[in-house]
C-alpha cells in the first residue's frame, strides 16, 4: 500500500508543479491564473489522476483483497496530514475554519477515493489478465 501512496504523491506533485502550473503561467493572465476557482479545479483533477494510478498500482501489487487495498490508498494518504498536524501543532486541520473549506476538503476526499477505487479495479483486472495469460503460456 505504501507503493500506491508514494505513486499518488509523486504523480500529484508532477502533475501540479511540473505540468499544469507552467502551462497556467504561459497561457493565462497572471490575474486569472491566481484565481482560486482555477486552482481548485486543477488540484481536484490532479488528485483524481494521481490516486487513480496509486490505486491501480496497489490493486495490482496487493497480495490479496486487491480492491480494498487499492481503494484504501486515498483515505490513508488523507489521514497522514492530520496525524502529523496533531503531533506537531495540536490541531488536525489548522486551515479548515469555514464550512466552505470543509466542503472542499470532503470533495477532494470523495474524488480521491472514487479515483482510487476505479484504479484499484483496473489494477485487479490487469493482475487477473496477466495471470490468465501466464497460465495459457505455461499450458502450451
Amino acid at each position: 500500500m505504501l507503493l500506491g501512496v508514494l505513486i499518488a504523491l509523486v504523480i500529484g506533485l508532477l502533475a501540479v508543479f511540473g505540468i499544469v502550473w507552467p502551462l497556467f503561467e504561459v497561457f493565462l493572465d497572471p490575474e486569472m491564473a491566481g484565481g482560486t476557482a482555477w486552482i481548485t479545479v486543477v488540484l481536484v483533477f490532479a488528485a483524481i489522476f494521481s490516486f487513480y494510478f496509486g490505486g491501480m498500482a496497489t490493486g495490482y501489487r496487493a497480495p490479496n483483497h486487491r480492491l480494498v487495498h487499492g481503494t484504501l490508498v486515498a483515505p490513508i494518504t488523507f489521514a497522514i496530514s492530520p496525524i502529523v498536524n496533531l503531533a506537531t501543532r495540536g490541531s488536525a486541520f489548522p486551515g479548515v475554519k469555514s464550512p466552505g473549506t470543509l466542503i472542499l476538503v470532503l470533495v477532494f476526499l470523495c474524488a480521491s477515493v472514487a479515483a482510487a477505487y476505479v484504479g484499484a479495479r483496473r489494477g485487479e483486472g490487469l493482475y487477473d489478465y496477466n495471470r490468465s495469460h501466464l497460465r495459457r503460456q505455461r499450458s502450451r
